[in-house]
């Protein structure tokens, strides 16, 4: 016999590597909010050959050939590039990371490569090779070591370099730096009415090898970066900026009470040189603000302004700018002899600084001589001691990992928002797909120092998250893209369920409770409009999850009144949802193809994942065969048209979306991007959903070419189909057997329904949408044959039952053709079809192929790049016609 993982596990051989803690999505053992159902893991269902094994093995290719040209491990090497960097550890020579949002300087760097580590985890799992195990386990010691330096660099003091006179305090600086800072005492320069701020600077070079355009001028870079900025927020602070904007490249002060454009400023006329001693001062008092430069006046003129008009001054810092503002950089140089006079010095006092001579400030004096630290001592006596914000501060927990430096975080807790300068993205989604890749690497691939990592990942979000209030926690998951964090409540119910013993962990991921909205979705308030889909979708596979914890039964409720406002309400013909990546109207499908001219695309495959995801969780619970009815639609449809019908191993040749606008076309590759990375695991576990169990028997959910090695009753199942392009499946029994019921899923459009036993017709009940049950004590070699005749039928969109899409049999068929209008009047092609759909429609030679009205229709599987229709209208609509996705609505 073949020793493959199914085989070896069967006989034991593995045993000293089984993971332990969590099966697939449901914990292993008894748990507070115990499942009716449980699914069999990847390694108990082997694929059979199909359409299914054949885009797995598309996948696979791409998994074991992705860089092998450089070595075995260079894959692996480059989903690593961005967290070496990011710890300080050399690269291979020759290793570039993946690209596109996980490049150099991408802002979600890091998230493709959790889902690169699922990837690898479900392809051992699903064929035992040892290739993606070496692969693995590769990729998981990289980031251990990338862990351990960073937590080595964090337990350093924050160091001192040589300075101006002495030693001064360097900062690394953005958009590629660890965004050092340093934070003064509240209330410094509180009802002054003069002031003068004066420093020296040593500005650093920018680093242009890690720019999206090493090429490009870097210094616009500098635009706004701030050397102090003292205030109360964005409307109401003063500044000193080294670089105004591209038209004025020079030192600017301002200072303002009403926002950028209230701002009282002098500006210099030439710009600070880089890598030499720079003396700054300014100085404010009677009216007049003088900006000087090496102790020459450079610039000065009338600002009526004072700090007493700013209010409280809460946040004062060297080194950075307010928040919140669309732009927030960090300044990059050595920092030393920082000056806070209560008065505004003359010029000759000024020239004396920068010789340095004259007083210290009187309010704060910071020297940087201290020893290695986070505090900055202050030497004028007034105890106005200073405080590094940095890596090195002391207050870093040694399970932090990322590709980018922990300030993504702190911008977060500081509202940044999406885009542009403020170098945010999404970093809690970003740990998330880390931390899923860890356990599925600890719970597929048996690498225990994966459930290590991953459970020091959990200690540090629960030592950021634990210590703010409510009300912050809100305002950042209600931020678009950056408050989007995934999944993480679901990884971190996942640790609850590892470290039983451990209640942070759950009580974190109720941290993560986006409370409007898990409110009103528990009151049965549907809010969907307008949201971004993938931001919300799985954070109800995440409250799900709590309550399989314990976290209480409004999660529950929460995630299952989610489904019945995504599903049917907002899906497509194929399953999949959203205009563009957002949810809009409940019931608006055929209003929904060009109401937003300016997005063509609808249905972002992430997020067909992700429902796929919460639809088989609430199963398990549920037993309602809606999910899967929906599980076959997306997995049939919308999953099986993602992967272009291609190898390749440079990219996964994934979709982002698989739009429905009549005339759109597919786009294939996508490294680096979310759907790139959910492509992948798409492919790799086809098998999770075939087969479920409880105590009672089997379900066979789907119908797919396939092995379940039932190991608690030591019996194997094999199914053989050709099913979507036949309506019939063969189920062999070998082994023990024994009395189970056998719960065979009858499709909602299956009119027609037959089971045989060892060639004999069985007496069963099978209603569309339901499952057939045969009940028997089970034979070594017994044979089960379903007949489920495929047959044409029409679904009318919710808000228009002329605008229809046709199946034969689970498969939803396109019409091949290019664009033909723009809007809902011009943009439909016609097609005259009565009541008889056999009639209408004429096989056209290739398997699952149509004529209709001298139109081609052709399975949206195929994965090509034509232009097609999804939707279509219908000359002669049927009064029977669908109205809509229900596994008891057919035509």
């Amino acid at each position: 016999m073949h020793l493959n993982r199914r085989n070896a596990l069967r006989l034991g051989v593995l045993a000293s590597v089984a993971p332990v803690g969590i099966a697939h999505q449901i914990p292993a053992g008894a748990a507070p909010a115990a499942s009716l159902v449980e699914p069999f893991g990847l390694d108990a269902v082997a694929l059979g050959d199909g359409i299914f094994a054949d885009k797995r093995d598309r996948m696979l290719r791409y998994a074991s050939g992705y860089e092998a040209a450089r070595g075995e491990l260079a894959g692996p090497d480059r989903m690593l590039y961005n967290f070496r960097a990011n710890a300080g550890l050399a690269n291979p020579a020759g290793i570039r990371p993946p690209g596109s949002w996980d490049d150099a300087n991408g802002y979600l760097r890091g998230h493709y490569s959790g889902h690169f580590l699922s990837m690898l985890a479900q392809a051992y799992a699903g064929t035992g090779d040892d290739l993606y195990r070496r692969k693995l386990d590769h990729l998981v010691a990289g980031l251990g070591e990338s862990r351990d330096a960073l937590a080595a660099a964090a337990a350093q003091a924050t160091p001192r370099v040589a300075g101006r006179t002495g030693t001064a305090l360097r900062l690394t600086g953005s958009p590629l730096g660890h965004a050092e800072h340093v934070a003064l005492p509240s209330g410094l320069v509180d009802g002054l009415t003069d002031l003068t701020v004066a420093v020296w600077i040593n500005l650093a070079a920018i680093d242009t090898s890690r720019l999206p355009d090493p090429n490009a001028d870097p210094a616009p870079l500098r635009n706004g970066v701030k050397v102090f900025d003292f205030g109360a927020d964005a409307d109401h602070h003063l500044y000193l900026t080294v670089r105004a904007d591209n038209a004025n490249p020079f030192p600017r002060f301002g200072i303002t009470t009403s926002g950028t454009a209230g701002e009282q400023r002098v500006t210099a006329a030439s710009a600070i040189p880089e890598g030499q001693w720079t003396h700054l001062a300014v100085t404010l008092g009677g009216g007049t603000a003088v900006l000087y430069v090496n102790g020459t006046a450079a610039a000065s003129g009338p600002v009526a302004l004072t700090p007493a008009d700013l209010g409280a001054t809460a946040a004062n810092w060297i080194g950075r700018g307010q928040f919140p503002q669309g732009s927030v950089q960090y300044l990059g140089a050595d920092v030393d002899e920082f000056h806070v006079f209560s008065t505004s010095l003359g010029a000759d006092e000024v020239a004396a600084l920068a010789a340095g001579a004259g007083p210290g400030g009187d309010l704060a004096r910071y020297r940087f001589d201290e020893a290695p630290g986070a505090v900055c001592a202050d030497a004028s006596g007034n105890g106005a001691d200073a405080r590094v914000i940095a890596p090195t501060d002391g207050r870093r927990h040694p399970g932090f990992l990322a590709a980018y430096p922990e300030t993504q975080f702190l911008r977060l807790e500081e509202f940044a928002t999406y885009g542009g300068n403020a170098g945010i993205w999404a970093p809690y989604y970003t740990t998330h797909k880390i931390l899923a890749g860890l356990l599925d690497a600890h719970r597929l691939g048996g690498n225990g120092d994966a459930s290590e990592i991953a459970t020091g990942i959990g200690e540090w979000v629960h030592s950021r998250l634990s210590v703010l209030d409510r009300a912050r926690l809100d305002r950042m998951w209600s931020i678009y893209i950056a408050g989007e964090y995934g999944g993480v409540n679901e990884s971190l119910a996942n640790l609850a369920a590892l470290h039983p013993d451990r209640p942070e962990f759950l009580q974190t991921a109720k941290l993560f409770d986006n409370t409007a909205l898990l409110a009103a979705t528990v009151a049965g308030q549907d809010l969907l409009d307008g949201k971004h889909a993938n931001q919300h979708i799985p954070q109800f596979t995440g409250y799900l999850r709590m309550y399989e914890q314990g976290a209480g039964d409004d999660y529950f409720t929460a995630a299952e009144q989610f489904w019945d406002m995504a599903i049917p309400h907002r899906a497509y013909a194929h399953g999949g949802t959203g205009v563009g990546e957002i949810f809009r109207a409940r019931d608006a499908i055929a209003g929904s193809l060009w109401q937003y001219p300016n997005d063509p695309n609808h249905a972002e495959t992430c997020c067909v994942y992700n429902l796929i995801k919460l639809a088989r969780n609430l199963f398990f619970h549920t037993r309602d065969p809606k999910y899967m009815e929906y599980v076959e639609r997306a997995l049939y449809n919308q999953i099986l048209s993602s992967r272009r019908d291609a190898d390749s191993t440079t990219d996964p040749q994934v979709t982002y979306f698989v739009p429905v606008r009549p005339g759109q076309a597919r786009g294939y590759g996508n490294t680096g991007t979310c759907c790139g990375g959910t492509g992948m695991e798409n492919h790799t576990k086809h098998q999770e959903s075939v087969y479920f169990a409880d105590r009672d028997g089997l379900y066979v959910n789907l119908y797919m070419s396939s092995t379940l090695d039932w190991a608690a009753r030591r019996t194997e199942i094999t199914q053989t189909t050709d099913y979507p392009f036949e309506g019939a499946s063969r189920i062999e029994i070998n082994g023990r057997g024994g009395r189970f019921d056998l719960r065979l899923r009858v499709p909602s459009w299956a009119t027609t329904f037959t089971v045989e036993v060892n060639g004999r017709r069985q007496s069963i009940t099978a209603e569309p949408g339901t499952y057939a049950v045969v009940s028997r004590r089970w034979r070594d070699g017994d044979t089960v044959d379903i007949a489920m005749p495929l047959r044409l039928h029409t679904e009318a969109a919710l808000d228009d039952d002329t605008i229809q899409s046709v199946y034969y049999g689970p498969t939803v068929l396109a019409i091949k053709h290019d664009p033909v209008g723009t809007d809902l009047a011009t943009g439909l092609i016609s097609i005259a079809v009565g009541d008889d759909l056999d009639e209408a429609f004429e096989p056209a030679g290739d398997p699952l192929h149509f004529t209709a009205d001298g139109y081609t229709f052709a399975p949206l599987h195929l994965g090509d790049e034509d232009p097609y229709h999804l939707y279509w209208r219908r000359q002669q609509p049927s009064a029977e016609t669908l109205h809509t996705y229900s596994p008891r609505s057919r035509q």
